[in-house]
């Protein structure tokens, strides 16, 4: 009887496989149907005037991405790189221009004393500290870490300066849509587009991170995270994404 009942969940095992294969289910590839996408209104967001940056001292490649060698201001304040944000970063305060601020204190025989502070940190072994660089009226303000960005950036009033917040802090970055990831492993059954939903005390975030360090698979991860109103940070959950089989054997130092 077992003997028997085993081949018949056998069949129509393979009978549900076959249906899902005709229907044009891929699984664990991404499929074009939408149902388990949770989508939502991307902000408008004006790109940063780089002009109060262009004259101090730093040498610009592009309009990306600028170094700034000793004797010059951002270097005296503790950047050694500069650049231009790409996504909402801006909507932490649209009344402002920012840059994010790299500081590599590899490159320092005597490093800045305050090298231990950053937002976050970014690159493999080359580590660096992550900053912001802000100008305001005419002003030049580096905001070194998460009490810096508290102290200058709170209370968080809204959704928009609530996104801004959490780019600032974590680095992570917006997703919108999915369309090219038609060819990508998926690893989780609801993908989330960024959200804001406010809450009792703030509001929660849906962002993305790739973990680009090492060899592949470099898994992409959605971040939910939760800012208060006072500017404190929280990871609710890290959940596995997607994954790029091009990067398989990609190796990052």
């Amino acid at each position: 009887m077992i003997k028997k009942l085993n081949r018949i969940w056998k069949i129509v095992s393979l009978s549900v496989f076959m249906l899902l294969i005709a229907s044009g289910c891929a699984i664990p590839w991404f499929s074009d149907s939408n149902e388990n996408i949770v989508t939502s209104q991307p902000p408008t967001v004006e790109p940063t005037d780089l002009s109060p940056f262009e004259n101090i001292g730093c040498t610009w490649q592009g309009k990306v991405y600028a170094d700034c060698p000793e004797g010059s201001i951002p270097q005296k304040m503790g950047c050694d790189s500069l650049t231009r944000p790409s996504g909402p970063l801006g909507l932490l305060a649209p009344e402002s221009q920012m840059l994010i601020c790299s500081y590599l204190p590899y490159l320092h025989s005597e490093p800045d004393n305050m090298e231990a502070k950053g937002l976050y940190d970014r690159g493999c072994k080359a580590r660096s500290k992550e900053r912001l660089l802000v100008y305001s009226d005419g002003d030049y303000l580096l905001i070194r870490d998460l009490e810096d960005l508290r102290y200058n950036f709170t209370p968080i009033n809204n959704s928009d300066q609530a996104l801004g917040y959490a780019i600032a802090a974590t680095g992570y970055t917006v997703r919108y849509d999915f369309e090219d990831l038609k060819n990508y492993r998926i690893l989780t059954d609801n993908l989330e587009e960024t959200s804001v939903t406010p809450v009792s005390d703030g509001f929660e975030i849906v962002l993305y991170h790739q973990e680009l360090c090492g060899c592949g698979p470099h898994t992409t991860f959605m971040q939910k995270v939760k800012v208060t109103t006072t500017g404190d940070l929280d990871l609710l959950a890290s959940i596995e994404a997607f994954e790029n089989p091009e990067e398989d054997n990609l190796c990052v130092d």
